[in-house]
This record gives structure tokens, sequence and C-alpha cells, in this order.
């Protein structure tokens, strides 16, 4: 019995390690490797917060964002294109307005002062070094009344 009871803890056991081991890869914790081709990187995508309270009830709108297989960098012309994991930069437009503003750093924040009291939206496009937009997410928020304008 307690021969039968050893062998199925060492069953069990044996199951276990095989499930964890299978379980786990690199690729699932990381961004594309930089040695895969860009025809098999899976699409990018932008994912991007509600703006953080404190400072939105000063009125100032601070946005996270954080962006999968596609790494922001100040790079821009058609040799970038080349580049795996896939680079580019951020337009940013602030209610629908006809212009936009471009972030090309790795803060991985958006900020935006000096809004007036009431109902915003930003939209966060992805795009790549020739500037053709990838795909995108709109916030939706309120700038309080009470907040400091124009800091």
């Amino acid at each position: 019995m307690t021969r039968q009871l050893g062998m199925m803890g060492a069953a069990v056991f044996a199951a276990l390690l095989a499930m964890d081991a299978h379980a786990q890869n690199a690729k699932d914790g990381l961004a594309a490797t930089p040695w895969e081709t860009l025809g098999k990187e899976p699409p990018p995508k932008v994912v991007v917060d509600p703006p953080l309270e404190e400072p939105l009830s000063r009125g100032v709108v601070v946005v996270q964002y954080r962006t999968e297989n596609f790494r922001i960098v100040p790079e821009v012309g058609a040799a970038a294109l080349a580049v795996s994991p896939r680079v580019g930069h951020l337009h940013v437009t602030v209610d629908n307005l006809p212009w936009h503003f471009v972030v090309a750093d790795d803060s991985n924040t958006i900020i935006v002062a000096g809004l007036p009291a009431g109902p915003h939206q930003l939209h966060v496009e992805l795009a790549d070094p020739t500037h053709r937009e990838l795909g995108g997410q709109t916030v939706k928020f309120v700038v309080p009344s009470g907040g400091a304008p124009g800091h």
C-alpha cells in the first residue's frame, strides 16, 4: 500500500511538472523577438487607461498607455518600416480637432493641461514611421469645474 501511494504521488508530481513546463514560454511574457520577420508578428495594439483622478481634479489630464507588438521610438522614414518588432510613435488628438500632436518617447504617459471644464475625449493612435495610422483607442473623460486651467 505504501509503495502504491509513493508511485501515485510520484505520478502526480510528474504531471504537475509537465503542466507547469508546458504553460510557460518566453513569448507569452515578452514582445515579439527581433529575429521574427515582420510578416509573422501579431498586429500592433495600444491600450489606453482612463485619466488619473487626482491630476484630473486639478484640470490636468494624465493618461497612461501601453503598446503590444509595437515600440515607441523617435524614428521616422521608410527605412524604419523594416525594423522588428515594429516601431513608430503615437498621434494624439483631443476633442476631434483637425490636428494632433506626436508622442515619440517611451514614458507610457500622455499629459494634457489647460482644457476647460466639461466633457472631452483623447484619441490615441499608433502610427508607423511614415505616419500611417495602425489603430487606436479613444478615452472619454470630464474635466471638473474648479480645475486649475492653463497649467
